[in-house]
This record gives C-alpha cells, sequence and structure tokens, in this order.
C-alpha cells in the first residue's frame, strides 16, 4: 500500500509554512474482533461545581478516554469541545490523546492481526487498492463498517510487505486541531504529518529525495531551536537523529559508484546546496564538517568489498569516525534539547 492523506505538492506545502475497539456487528461473516481488555477503575463523573472551565472540560476528557472503547469516541469529544478550550488547556487534551493512542493501538491492531487470519478477510481488505476505499469491500458489512469506525478515530490503515496495521493520522490531526494548539505543537504536529504521510524510508533506504530529507532535518531543528522547553523535544529530538543519520550514510545501492567507491557528484551537491543555502544552520555545521571529510577521502565512501562476497567493504576511517560522532555532534549543537522539559 502507498502512501495516505497529502499529496506530495500539499506535503511541500506544508512544510514550506512551518520549516479499538467493539465486534465487528456479529453477522455472518465468520469475522471476529475481541473487546479491548480495560484495566483500572474508571473514574466517575468529574464535578463541575466551583472549578475553571477548562479544567471542567480537561476532566471530562479524562474521563471519556478512560471509558472510550474506540478511538473516535475520543477524537469526537475533541472535534466538539476542543475550540472551546484555551490553548495550555487544548495542548494539554491532545498531549491526553497521543497516550490514549499509545495505550489503545496495540490491543487494536492485535485484533486486527486476529482478522486477518481469518478465512477470506485478507483477499477482502486486498480489494480495498490505494488510496484506501473500505467501500470497495464487497460482501462483508460489518467488516468495512469496523474499519470506517477505526478511521473516524483519526487512524490509518496501512501495511508492511503485506500486513495490514493502524497508525495515528497526524494528516488528520493537523487538519482537526492545530489551530487550537499552542505554536508548539502546532510545529509538532507540521512535522509528523509530513513523516505520517510520506515516510522517509522505506525497505532500509530513503524514499523520498535526499534533498527532501535535509528540508526535513531543518523543520526538526527549527523546532528544536525555535523552542527551547518544548513539550514533545525528545520525540523530534529521534526524529532529527534518525534523518541526520539517513541523509549522511543512508547510502544503500543509489549514493556509491560501484567501481570507485566513490559518492555519486548529485549526493554531494545536495550536502553543498544545504550548507550553501543554511549556512547559520545547525544542521549546516554538521553537514560542512561532513564535506571537509568527503574532501579529506577524495569522495571515496568504502574500502572495497572481497572479491564473491560484496561489492563494498567497510567504510574508510576517517568516514565510519565521523558516522560515529553523529551523535556527540548532534548533542553539542542541541544542548538544550537534552534537558528536561519544565511544562
Amino acid at each position: 500500500m502507498k502512501r495516505n492523506g497529502i499529496s506530495t505538492r500539499a506535503v511541500l506545502l506544508l512544510m514550506a509554512a512551518a520549516l479499538i475497539v467493539t465486534g465487528c456487528g456479529e453477522k455472518n461473516t465468520g469475522l471476529t474482533v475481541k473487546e479491548p481488555v480495560k484495566t483500572g477503575a474508571v473514574p466517575s463523573a468529574p464535578s463541575d461545581s466551583g472549578i475553571n472551565p477548562n479544567d471542567s472540560l480537561y476532566n471530562h476528557f479524562i474521563l471519556i478516554t478512560a471509558q472510550a472503547k474506540e478511538a473516535r469516541e475520543v477524537t469526537a469529544f475533541l472535534d466538539a469541545n476542543l475550540s472551546k478550550a484555551d490553548k495550555a488547556t487544548a495542548d494539554r487534551m491532545f498531549l491526553e490523546l497521543e497516550q490514549y493512542y499509545d495505550k489503545h493501538l496495540p490491543g487494536l491492531n492485535a485484533n486486527l492481526t486476529e482478522i486477518t487470519t481469518q478465512p477470506g478477510a485478507a483477499d477482502k481488505l486486498s480489494r480495498m487498492g490505494y488510496p484506501v476505499d473500505f467501500n470497495k469491500i464487497q460482501g462483508d458489512e460489518s467488516l468495512k463498517q469496523w474499519l470506517k469506525n477505526q478511521a473516524a478515530g483519526k487512524l490509518a490503515l496501512s501495511d508492511l510487505q503485506g500486513d495490514y496495521y493502524w497508525k495515528v493520522d497526524y494528516a488528520a490531526l493537523n487538519k482537526a486541531y492545530s489551530a487550537y494548539l499552542s505554536d508548539d505543537l502546532q510545529q509538532y504536529l507540521t512535522i509528523r504529518a509530513v513523516e505520517s504521510d510520506v515516510k522517509a524510508t522505506s525497505d532500509g533506504s530513503i524514499s523520498i529525495t535526499r534533498d527532501e530529507l535535509g528540508t526535513r532535518l531543518l523543520l526538526a531543528e527549527n523546532y528544536l531551536t525555535r523552542h527551547s522547553d518544548a513539550l514533545k523535544k525528545k520525540d523530534i529530538l529521534q526524529l532529527y537523529k534518525m534523518y541526520l543519520g539517513e541523509y549522511i550514510h543512508g547510502y544503500r545501492y543509489e549514493a556509491v559508484d560501484d567501481n570507485s567507491m566513490k559518492l555519486l557528484p548529485e549526493v554531494k551537491q545536495s550536502y553543498e546546496r544545504l550548507v550553501k543555502e543554511h549556512p547559520d544552520s545547525k544542521t549546516g555545521v554538521i553537514v560542512r564538517a561532513y564535506l571537509r571529510v568527503l574532501k579529506d577521502n577524495n569522495d571515496v565512501i568504502y574500502n572495497p568489498g572481497k572479491e564473491g562476497e560484496s561489492i563494498f567493504g567497510d567504510p574508510k576511517a576517517g568516514i565510519a569516525e565521523f558516522w560515529g560522532s553523529l551523535d556527540n555532534r548532534v548533542q553539542e549543537q542541541f544542548p538544550d534539547s537534552l534537558k528536561p522539559t519544565k511544562k
């Protein structure tokens, strides 16, 4: 299945702007979905007497998340009420939504796995096509409605080598809730929406252009530097490190000449463009240092491999040393991101 959601053009515009579970109705399908196991006591309804309206709204939302069996129950409450909250309360509610997803998705995906192992289910799912259209499922209204119910909770159905799974649809969250959140979480949602729509890597290699990956690096950098006490800095720092590693040494198949072991000119030119266009960026500092290492090694990345075993051998010593230093270089550039969030 290819990516869901916004188009490539919309992704680029978005980046530029910001640099579960009830059973399928038990009809004659043979498909069954287990109810999720609820743990912990369900709190009683909060009393609104004498408390701030924002606190009352938040308390009501916490009750909803504790009782909800499907994500759509939680997002329906947010759809109707998030606009009534101040930004600080809206931020708290959004963070609770993410925590709900974290707890909810494992059970939901276990249900989905069980469904796909039942006779005929995988074939029905394969008929959805791309973009996913649940209406293309024929002869099983229960399955179709169950899928629609999960998607209504702002979840996206994806697949990994034929295995279906639900993931958070950050593009949908961004569209629905961004306007009510703080600048911190608005920018966070932009970053996550871009990655959710088109993953930077697939099957062990970069699935977007290296220039696009560089733009994502700068978008994440902007978040980390603009919000010194960011609510989601740990998540975005981790994403930044992943992007940087792929940008610097994601060289599977398409980046190194098989004969000379040299970096292909178009890859090096991507590095040079980033440094030229963003010379004062923290990412630019790291990439500029890498260009110096490339120059010292005449752009040769690997030693020759053993004949009959591998074309490429180990990376050249200077190259390997730089790759191994990336974490330290990131820590040097983003010291504030390592400190605990005060909020």
